[in-house]
This record gives structure tokens, C-alpha cells and sequence, in this order.
């Protein structure tokens, strides 16, 4: 219920499975599920899941309780709503992130799953820090759905990591933030995973690590206009610190959406998505 409301709210309960192996294994994990609850309790944006609590009844772990999207992530909701405004949910994902990064926090796991979009269409990010909760023994890995996310720094095993701290993987920054926003990004605007004509990810690590990008030519039917092709292979570099931080990146954002804010003015018809990525059959000619 809300308290300031008085209605009733349906809620997402989060149970992590697999875990209980054994009694230390267990009590490790508690410990990090409470460090990360009390940094995901502390955020308030507007592109920030809630954090509701936490529930100690349902099992031997606790359980993280947000309210419910029904949209689900950026997945479902861009099927069903292949109109939506792209622009506008990478623009939110980025200010998003900005505001992690204010407060010295790393997200460390941006994909298109950790995306929901609540009944207006917001994008919230979700899933802070849960890759930092289990190591490889438990019930995930750092590879494990996210390899076409990581930034090639996170791919190689350093052998001074220290273990109980980062999970047995290598410690994420706000620049391998970065490249997987840019990740992402391309997920928004073409609806499929990246490097989508991949289909194994060792593949994918095989191609990071050699430097290699998803390919502009390989993302039809969208096709990206060049300041926004531009912004993403900056972010994407090889080198972190060739990429820019979150701040600049949303800076630029805004300006692409400033722009086609002057061009709708003097054409009605062009869309937000004009601005990023037209449709390959359209007459428009990318900017």
C-alpha cells in the first residue's frame, strides 16, 4: 500500500536462487544483498527503479521488493510499441546513469533486461550492483548474458582482483559504464541485441577484444544517421579513456533532441527518430 496514497500497489519480489550451497556461501551473500539494498534505498530519480524493501520471510536469502512495471523491459515494450520514442528512452537511460555517477556509483550491468519502462514510458534503470553479489561459483557469472555489454578491459582476468571485493571479477568503472550504455543504446534503436548477427558469445569476446564494433552495415533494417553513429563509437572505444564520461554524453543527446526540436518547427512530419536512425526504406536521408 502507499502510504501517502493509501492505494494499492502491485509489486516485483526478487528472490536469488541457487545460492544456498552452503552456510557461508549464504551468509556472504545476506551481507552483500543488505550493501547493495542500502546503496539502491539511497537513489531517487526519475530513471531509477524504486527500491520498496526488503522482505526476510520467504526464504533463506532476502528477498528485493520494487514496484511492479508492467511494460517490462525495453524489449516487450518496443514490440508493442514500435512508435515509441527511441530518443527519449536513451536520453532517460543516459540521465539515468548521470545520476549514478554523481554519487560515486557504478550500475555495472547495463543491458536492454536491466531497462523497465514503467505505465508513462519512463525507462528505470534496475539491477544495481547484482553482478558484484555472486561470484562465478554462484548462481551467475560476469559473462553470463552480459559479454555483448562488456568492454574489453572487463574481458581479461587480472590476476591482483581481489576477490571478496569485486566477486572474482574484474572491478567495472564509469567508463565501462559508458561503452555498455553505447551497447545498449544500439539495442534501443535496432531492437536487437548487439552484435545480433553473432550468435555465440565467445564470438562476440573473440571480436571485442580484437577491436572490433557491430558494424553499421549489419544493423538493417535501422539505419543511423552519422552524429549518432559517431557519439556511439566514441563511446565504445578500445581505450577508456578515449571515451567520453556520461556527462558529455548526455550532453550531446540533448542537443540531437534540441535540433530536431528547431527542425520540427519547419517540418512537422520528422520525427525524434529521424534524428538518430531513419528506416532503411524511407526517402529520408540519414543526417
Amino acid at each position: 500500500m502507499d502510504p501517502s496514497t493509501g492505494d494499492i500497489i502491485l509489486v516485483a519480489i526478487k528472490l536469488l536462487r541457487g545460492i544456498h550451497t552452503s552456510t557461508e556461501t549464504l551468509e556472504s551473500t545476506i551481507r552483500r544483498l543488505n550493501r547493495e539494498s542500502r546503496v539502491w534505498h539511497s537513489l531517487c530519480h526519475p530513471n531509477i527503479l524504486p527500491f520498496l524493501g526488503l522482505c526476510r520471510d520467504m526464504g533463506p536469502s532476502p528477498a528485493m521488493i520494487s514496484p511492479l512495471c508492467h511494460n517490462g523491459d525495453i524489449h516487450p515494450y518496443l514490440a508493442t510499441n514500435p512508435d515509441a520514442d527511441r530518443l527519449e528512452i536513451i536520453i532517460g537511460v543516459a540521465r539515468g546513469v548521470q545520476y549514478l555517477h554523481s554519487r560515486n556509483i557504478i550500475h555495472g550491468r547495463l543491458k536492454g533486461s536491466n531497462v523497465l519502462i514503467d505505465d508513462i514510458g519512463t525507462p528505470l534503470l534496475s539491477d544495481f550492483g547484482s553482478s558484484k553479489i555472486v561470484d562465478h561459483r554462484g548462481f551467475t557469472t560476469s559473462f553470463q548474458g552480459a559479454a555483448r555489454y562488456m568492454a574489453p578491459e572487463l574481458m581479461t582476468a587480472d590476476e591482483d582482483v581481489d576477490e571478496d571485493e569485486y566477486d572474482g571479477a574484474i572491478n567495472p568503472t564509469m567508463m565501462t559504464d559508458v561503452y555498455a550504455f553505447a551497447m545498449l543504446s544500439l539495442e534501443i534503436m535496432t531492437g536487437k541485441r548487439p552484435f545480433s548477427y553473432l550468435r555465440q558469445d565467445t564470438t562476440v569476446v573473440a571480436f571485442v577484444l580484437d577491436g572490433r564494433r557491430p558494424e553499421r552495415s549489419r544493423c538493417l533494417p535501422t539505419i543511423f544517421t552519422d552524429p549518432m553513429w559517431m557519439l556511439l563509437e566514441a563511446c565504445w572505444d578500445q581505450k577508456p579513456l578515449n571515451r567520453p564520461d556520461i556527462y558529455t554524453v548526455v550532453n550531446q543527446l540533448e542537443s540531437l533532441n534540441g535540433s530536431l526540436s528547431s527542425s520540427k518547427t519547419s517540418d512537422p512530419q520528422l520525427s525524434t527518430q529521424d534524428k538518430v536512425a531513419v528506416p532503411s526504406t524511407s526517402v529520408r536521408q540519414p543526417l
